[in-house]
């Protein structure tokens, strides 16, 4: 089919919850005969819960085509890129793909942490399809890229993540296949290398490849692709220009933050702790509206913990942001547990906890509250866009003027003061 690149026709993937589906051991077989035959003595009818990750997804991408990939967590993009990626099966539907595909779904897949960079960049290349004259033409290419030359004779095991993902993209893009897959990794990156990759993938556009492109940052879908796929809970909620689609998620994202913390499904983490309310108190600590530029203000941050389990070692993160899917780089500021009292937290039962701020620092507006919980290291609870914050222009410097009308944006307000220095004097009889 010569003018489509990837055909997906009502696309279906269900999993089994709590069934064993592989046994490939004497071990394994019998366990789950125990199993069996322990479910077939109690009550419980052993049949188990089916959760349907894709439902009936159908969508055809161009060749040459950037085609963006949106949605929450647990939306089911990550298992669409699976299906597509061939990693794993679909319950139904078809997915077909026409040309040699790179995919890119994970931080250093294919890397082997004992190897050096160079061993792996011929490792990652030979699993991506490469021969080893083709890697060895495009060797200095890669690591000119990633920008990795003085460690790229040391075992990526010492590797920053962000090293790691620089090699692993630098090896999937100058694959040069018909089709890569990009699955969010460029958030690890910093801004200039994001770029770099922004500026690749447009080249492989121009070049008639055809790029696949899934994150949460909308300014890169809205920018960087043509059409873009809105999934919501498994299912196709809009295909259509990437503004189109760009709006249309902001809009059930801004909704879905108004609505109750404690129900939302759209969150990552084990579950241990879960936030269920975030709340915003003036300074007598009275629920309030709004924040008030300049005055002391109360982010209450409400949870609930697993019944009769203490969650030790706690971290706590309340981040806001202008916009929908804003990284993490353009977060206006971050309020942690861990910052400002590097304590042991913690966490039982439900309460809250307060961040206090003596003068709120942002300027009038709408404000998004990323929520971001972890325990020994293990994310517990973390949910984008779990809150709107709106916050109302007041008189931070105590001068009686906030902002002038005309201006936009939206600001992070410092104290700050000015003087003047005459070097030379001027008379004047105006």
């Amino acid at each position: 089919m010569g003018n489509v690149a990837i055909s997906v026709d009502r696309l279906t993937k269900r999993y089994s919850l709590g069934l064993q589906a592989r046994h490939d051991t004497l071990r394994d077989r019998l366990a789950a005969a125990l199993s069996w035959w322990k479910q077939c003595r109690s009550d419980d009818t052993g049949k188990g819960r089916e959760f349907c990750a894709l439902t009936d997804v159908s969508f055809d991408v161009k060749p040459g085509e950037v085609f963006g990939i949106i949605g929450h967590n647990g939306a089911g993009k990550s298992t669409l890129l699976k299906i597509l990626s061939r990693i794993t099966a679909p319950t139904s539907g078809t997915a077909d793909i026409y040309g040699r595909v790179g995919s890119l779904l994970e931080v250093g897949t294919g890397f082997h942490p004992e190897l050096t960079g160079r061993e792996n960049i011929y490792l990652n290349g030979s699993i991506l399809g490469m021969r080893r004259a083709e890697i060895t033409a495009k060797l200095d290419e890669i690591i000119d890229f990633a920008g990795v030359e003085e460690f790229i004779d040391t075992p990526v095991k010492r590797y920053s993540s962000g090293m790691y993902v620089r090699l692993a993209f630098s090896v999937a893009a100058h694959f040069e296949p018909d089709i890569l897959i990009v699955d969010e990794v460029l958030a690890v990156g910093d801004a200039g290398f994001q770029q770099k990759c922004l500026g690749k993938m447009r080249q492989a556009s121009r070049g008639g490849r055809t790029v696949l492109v899934v994150s949460h940052n909308l300014p890169i879908i809205e920018n960087l692709c043509q059409r873009a796929l809105f999934l919501a809970q498994g299912r196709v909620a809009l295909t259509g220009t990437a503004r189109d689609v760009v709006q249309a998620y902001a809009g059930m994202t801004a909704d879905l933050a108004r609505s109750a913390l404690d129900t939302r499904t759209d969150r990552q983490g084990k579950g241990h702790v879960i936030a269920t309310a975030i709340e915003v108190l003036d300074q007598y600590r009275n629920v309030s509206s709004s924040a008030i530029c300049g005055r002391e203000t109360i982010v209450r941050w409400h949870y609930r913990c697993v019944p009769d389990k203490i969650i030790r070692r706690c971290r706590v993160e309340l981040s806001l942001h202008a916009r929908i899917g804003d990284p993490y780089e353009t977060a206006y500021f971050l309020m942690s547990t861990d910052l400002v009292s590097p304590l042991p937290l913690d966490l039982s039962g439900d309460g809250y906890i307060d961040f206090r701020v003596p003068e709120w620092p942002l300027s009038g507006g709408q404000y998004y509250v990323m929520s971001y919980v972890e325990s020994d290291k293990e994310v517990q609870d973390w949910v984008h866009n779990a809150s709107l914050l709106s916050v109302v222009d007041g008189d931070f410097y105590g001068t009686g003027k906030s902002y002038p009308p005309n201006w936009r944006g939206k600001s992070v307000l410092v104290k700050y003061d000015w003087t003047q220095t005459a070097r030379e004097v001027v008379h004047s009889f105006l």
